[in-house]
């Protein structure tokens, strides 16, 4: 199947033009009747990764969710929305986020059903993994017909750009994450090998990618809100990554995801490997969006990075001023690298820490910043 990607503008949250958008965007790709058909059970992934609102261009607007489940709906299949927040999810801690991120008003208004990915899991064994061939993942992914993902166009201090390969990684629920961060997080590249190897395993048959406002500097949780106008969609969750990251600014090839995806032969290689519906790229592209702090190691070889990541990577540093001391960057520090008491706060023991970011990442306040070390800024120029 070639790579297809349709581009098209929105300049806004409206319902009324965020459904246009979404179904002016899949009509070159055959309609969404072209993935499924009425008996299907259909799962739509969004990201929910912690409890922000809409405006915050954390998560997956509600607009587009709403837009999508009525398509869905309007086809006669079922559709189901859902996904793991980053960090360990309760039933309590998943209907605040819901409420929160706007999806819990969308969820009662079209009567779609709803699940928490942290439910039910099982063991998939996987022959088209490439490095992970035992994947622990949420039973709702496994029980559904299709897959639509509706990733939001953001920046990631660990992957760079977090789109629609990215998005994958909510299939492994809570804290099974804690066990695949500290087997990967240390190689950068093996980290994006999982997330691959998750593609493969179970890919969507649609991916919708909200990219009206995305997120600049310190994503995915810490960044700022950047207004981009667009929706893009695609049946190709690695074509479409490739487009997202040329308008982002970036060089494809620096995004882990992007460049490993190609080496595996499921990938674009260059634009023109594309065929592009709506919009034209070049206008597009944004000089002037800025990348994580993170994102300089990408120039340096990877013998290097391996080898020195420990002096030239970028650590989570805790901001006193913003500490809330709610302890949430300790119970969810992978390898246990933070201690913490509530009258001091947190402390990050970086002889233990493995540069993944989730404090900064799940941080509620943004108390956690990144800092690049002296080292590091001199490879950036």
């Amino acid at each position: 199947m070639p790579y297809e990607v349709s581009i098209h503008r929105c300049d806004s949250y409206d319902d009324l033009k965020v459904s246009q958008a979404v179904e002016a965007s899949l009509v070159p790709l055959g309609g969404l009747e072209s993935v499924i058909k009425a008996t299907d059970r259909v799962l739509i992934k969004l990201n929910l990764l912690s409890a922000k609102p809409p405006e915050a261009a954390v998560t997956t607007h509600p607009a587009i969710v709403r837009a999508t489940i009525k398509l869905v709906q309007e086809l006669g299949a079922t559709p189901v929305v859902g996904d793991s927040p980053g960090g360990g999810s309760t039933r309590a801690s998943y209907k605040k986020l819901l409420e929160k991120t706007g999806i819990r008003q969308v969820v009662e208004d079209t009567g779609c059903e709803l699940v928490r990915f942290d439910e039910a899991t099982l063991e998939v064994a996987s022959d088209k993994a490439k490095t992970f061939k035992k994947l622990t993942l949420a039973k709702a992914v496994t029980e559904a017909d299709v897959i639509i993902g509706l990733p939001k166009l953001k920046t990631h201090s660990l992957t760079y750009y977090t789109g629609a390969v990215k998005l994958l990684y909510g299939y492994i629920p809570g804290m099974f994450k804690t066990e695949f961060h500290l087997h990967t997080a240390r190689d950068i590249n093996l980290f994006a090998d999982l997330l691959l190897d998750l593609h493969e395993t179970c890919p969507p048959a649609l991916t919708i990618m909200d990219a009206i406002v995305g997120m600049e500097g310190d994503g995915p949780s810490n960044g700022n809100p950047r207004k981009i106008g667009l929706v893009l969609a695609s049946k190709s969750c690695t074509a479409l990554d490739y487009v997202a990251v040329t308008i982002a600014g970036f060089d494809p090839m620096s995004v882990p995801t992007v460049k490993l995806a190609h080496e595996r032969g499921v990938g674009p290689a260059r634009l023109e490997d594309i065929q592009l519906f709506g919009e034209v790229v070049e206008p597009l592209i944004m000089g002037d969006f800025e990348k994580t702090s993170t994102t300089s190691l990408s120039r340096a070889p990877p013998f290097l990075v391996n080898s020195l990541k420990r002096f030239i990577a970028a650590k989570p540093v805790v901001n006193a001023s913003k500490c809330i001391r709610c302890g949430e960057c300790f119970k969810d520090c992978p390898p246990k690298a933070i201690t913490f008491a509530k009258a001091a706060g947190p402390t990050i023991d970086y002889g233990k820490c493995i540069r993944c970011y989730c404090c900064q990442e799940l941080c509620p306040e943004g108390a956690i910043t990144v800092s690049t070390p002296v080292v590091r800024r001199l490879l950036k120029r």
